[in-house]
């Protein structure tokens, strides 16, 4: 303490001197002791004016502290560096570096400790160039031994993205420290420099650095964000394995990484081995530690990987937890559930998230909509459309497009287009959605029309837009047409045909009976023929009946998905069309040494805002009895009006009755008898099915159509797999479905 200040102190306010040294003295306190200061002439005095520098800047009020330092005739060092690292703190950095400039103009040079807050200063507001020039005034003033001094710089290139000058300094570094390790290696990972990171994390130990939990977050989150998703959770199951116990930032990353894993990828770690070491570290994690980021992260990896079952629990057991979940949460899991066959699920939790309070947006609307569409939930369809138009969220383009996608799947093209219509910016998603739900409906003339006007309006069309214009090719025959816009997609627009669009045209060529022409053109494709094109030929092989291709088709479906009982039971039926019974039982033998079983016949039906699900064979229904009965008597009145059942599409070696009988018991029979039970005269009835309509059900109905219209009901078949429709308005016969259009 100076000399000048020592008879003052004699006579001070004892309350006084404490205040100044004090880190809990009020701000009035502060000024008390200021005007005290001043009225007895010592603001000059550094010693005392220090100390209200830091007692008015520990309070942010920073207008005050600089007034006093101005008015120190002498200041020292820590005078400014008190400012200094005040201002820094709060985040002000361009005042800090006034103030250090001030500092240099008084011949005041900086020490150890005013350097790091101001290189800080520099990486908040990358100000590499007056950061670059501190760094020349630390290597003219001895202090490039300094490691704190040098850990700052190291930072502030890191910042200011020079990793390469940042990796210099940290080789100089006399001594290193897990802070300045982690940001290095974390800046490598999220580069993508994968060897460099692993470098640096591994000579952390050489330099006597314990790598910590931010150090483990640093690179899996850096390789998360690169794209590394593999380097990803290999470090996360080292990091498991070390005895690393993650937190919420761990569980987001990591689980984000394995939601953006390709199953391909996930095959290489076991099938999943992933997503059970995924589930072991959740289930060690403190949940209460988890924010909702890390939860909805969760959900999303494991609906990616097939394991909805266990997000849907996991997701259950956070709500009964009273877990904060948000609209994201939501979202997600309606996401998954709706991409993995579990539609309705993602009915009822849309129901459940608006009781819960929470309010659907933009993107939780085109989520829900495809599970509508999957199963003609058309009334909750037009329920998500209500809320779309009362939310004033319908003029999206994502939200617009998925409408179109829905109504079409319901079978209602004509609001389809309507939908389409009131798009206000439409972009390629909504052009391929009606192209798509043309195509679906097999009308290839509007689809075709669509085409051209999207490029009309100065929309360049895409692969999709292709696969969808091709696609109506094949619903509709046009065998030329298709070979014209294959052609054009490489000379008009420079696009390379994909596998989808190889399948189009074996589809469209197939279905057409030119066989030969399909099979020529998978073996001249420039790649290797996925499961998809071959299976589009063995489909073409079934509807003509034609074994020597169907047998080529299958075996390379046999190695290319080993497990999908589809392929077995379509060449067998191609065996058992031409009565080849030997055969039939070859295949079926083969299924059942692999342990395969034919996936039943399920049909979905809308009946006062609830979908009922009917499956081939299934005698659970408590109405069953009813539905037989039902069936038994449209079979007779069909009959008396000249209609006999094509037993020849029952590919078992039984007698007649027993075929007819076979018949019966197809699941979309069973869910329009269901329907006719259920609703009043008058009410539009439609079926989804999983599988494709069969032929019986779709000669029966035509014949409806025809014959039965003043009787039951008329029917409307939509060329769309799996779907028909049923309606009371009378329809000319010109609407009836070609014979091409037979599955």
């Amino acid at each position: 303490m100076t000399s000048q200040a020592l008879p003052f102190l004699e006579n001070l306010n004892p309350s006084i001197l404490p205040c100044l040294y004090s880190a809990v003295a009020s701000l009035s306190q502060t000024r008390q002791a200021h005007a005290y200061i001043l009225k007895a002439g010592l603001l000059s005095n550094t010693h005392f004016s220090t100390k209200l520098v830091s007692q008015y800047a520990n309070r942010r009020c920073f207008a005050q502290a600089d007034l006093v330092l101005r008015s120190i005739s002498d200041p020292s060092i820590s005078s400014f560096s008190t400012l200094i690292y005040a201002l820094n703190k709060s985040n002000l950095s361009i005042q800090s570096l006034s103030v250090f400039s001030r500092m240099l103009s008084h011949g005041v040079l900086p020490d150890s400790h005013v350097l790091p807050n101001v290189v800080k200063a520099c990486g908040k507001l990358s100000a590499l160039k007056f950061g670059r020039e501190i760094h020349g005034f630390v290597c003219k003033f001895g202090f490039h031994s300094d490691s704190v001094v040098q850990a700052s710089l190291v930072h502030l290139y890191l910042k200011s993205d020079r990793i390469r000058d940042a990796r210099n300094l940290f080789e100089r570094l006399p001594e290193g420290d897990v802070v300045t390790c982690g940001a290095l290696l974390s800046a490598y990972a999220r580069k993508g420099c994968v060897n460099e990171a692993k470098e640096i994390f591994s000579g952390m130990q050489r330099l006597g650095v314990e790598p910590n939990l931010v150090s483990w977050n640093g690179m899996i989150t850096g390789f998360n964000q690169s794209g590394n998703h593999i380097e990803a959770v290999i470090m996360f199951q080292e990091m498991h394995s070390k005895g690393f116990q993650p937190d919420h930032i761990t569980i987001s990353s990591v689980l984000s990484a394995v939601g953006d894993m390709e199953s391909a990828l996930m095959d290489m770690f076991g099938k999943c081995a992933c997503a059970e070491e995924l589930m072991k570290a959740f289930e060690e994690t403190d949940e209460e530690v988890m924010d909702v980021g890390a939860r909805n992260a969760l959900i999303t990896a494991l609906s990616r990987n097939g394991l909805v079952d266990v997000a849907l629990e996991i997701f259950e057991r956070f709500r009964v937890q009273g877990r904060e979940l948000n609209v994201v949460s939501w979202t997600s899991m309606i996401a998954g559930c709706s991409q993995n066959g579990k539609d309705i699920e993602a009915l009822e939790l849309f129901r459940e998230m608006q009781s819960a309070g929470v309010k659907p947006n933009s993107v939780t609307i085109p989520c829900l909509l495809p599970a509508c569409g999957n199963i003609a939930a058309l009334i909750h369809g037009k329920a998500a459309h209500g809320f779309s138009l009362r939310t004033g969220i319908v003029t999206d383009v994502h939200v617009g497009s998925a409408l179109v996608d829905m109504y079409s799947k319901c079978g209602r093209i004509h609001l389809s287009r309507l939908c389409f219509d009131s798009i206000p910016n439409k972009n390629s998603v909504c052009w391929n959605a009606i192209m798509g739900g043309y195509a679906m409906h097999g009308k290839a003339k509007e689809a075709i029309d669509i085409f051209h006007l999207m490029q009309r309006k100065g929309h360049k069309p895409d692969f999709i837009s292709y696969s969808c214009v091709l696609s109506a090719c094949s619903q509709g025959g046009l065998t030329e047409q298709g070979w014209h816009f294959f052609n054009s997609m490489y000379e008009d627009h420079g696009i390379e045909a994909k596998m989808e669009h190889y399948s189009c045209m074996v589809n469209l060529l197939g279905r057409s009976g030119k066989l030969e022409e399909a099979y020529a053109m998978i073996k001249q494709m420039p790649f290797e023929p996925h499961a998809c094109v071959w299976g589009a030929l063995l489909s073409s092989c079934r509807l003509h009946n034609n074994i020597s291709l169907g047998e080529i088709a299958a075996r390379n479906l046999f190695e290319l998905e080993p497990n999908n009982p589809g392929n077995y039971i379509l060449l067998s039926n191609i065996y058992a069309s031409k009565a080849m019974w030997d055969e039939v039982d070859a295949v079926r033998d083969a299924m059942r040494s692999r342990g395969m079983k034919k996936n039943p016949g399920c049909s979905w039906i809308e009946i006062k805002n609830q979908v009922h699900m009917l499956l081939a064979g299934d005698k659970s229904n408590p109405q069953m009895a009813e539905i037989i009965e039902k069936l038994h008597k449209l079979s007779l009145e069909m009959k008396k009006a000249g209609y006999l059942p094509n037993t020849n599409w029952v590919l078992q070696d039984v007698d007649e009755q027993d075929k007819e009988q076979i018949l019966c018991g197809h699941s979309e029979k069973l869910a329009v008898a269901f329907g006719l039970l259920n609703t009043p005269p008058g009410t539009p009835l439609q079926i989804i099915k999983n599988l494709r309509i069969c032929a019986i059900f779709y000669q029966a109905a035509c014949s409806l159509i025809l014959v039965l219209v003043p009787i039951i009901c008329t029917a409307t078949p939509l060329r769309q797999e799996g779907t028909f429709m049923l309606n009371t308005k009378e329809i000319p016969l010109e609407l009836l479905c070609p014979d091409y259009a037979l599955p």
